[in-house]
């Protein structure tokens, strides 16, 4: 898995980056499945704006998950983004594992080979 940290009109952190990799553990068993991730750090310098964004691109194969939240501080930011990338990657990956672990007769019955009897006998 590539990990590249951007900052956009800001410089990146030493702890920003360090509470993204932090955050990067809890993806630990997914790691085999996601080939880049991509963390643009934004911040806005407008007097009325003055938020903190993180813009996170995600590629799995067939697929590529992009996620993007504003907070007030950009560790806030960082939180938010990861918590909404956790979440895809599981239910991504949740339904991949419960579609291949099906059993053979659920398999068959929904192919219409094999019919459940109900009732009495």
């Amino acid at each position: 898995m590539q990990v590249l940290i951007r900052g956009h009109e800001t410089t990146v952190q030493p702890r920003w980056r360090d509470h993204i990799y932090e955050r990067l553990t809890k993806l630990d068993r997914f790691e085999q499945r996601i080939v880049r991730l991509e963390f643009f750090l934004t911040t806005s310098h407008h007097h009325l704006k003055g938020a903190e964004s993180c813009h996170i691109t995600a590629k799995v194969p067939r697929k590529t998950i992009s996620i993007n939240k504003s907070a007030e501080t950009m560790l806030e930011a960082i939180d938010a983004a990861s918590r909404v990338l956790e979440r895809q990657i599981q239910t991504l990956y949740k339904d991949v594992k419960n579609r291949h672990h099906r059993s053979r007769e659920s398999r068959n019955v929904k192919r219409g080979i094999v019919t459940y009897k109900t009732g009495a006998i």
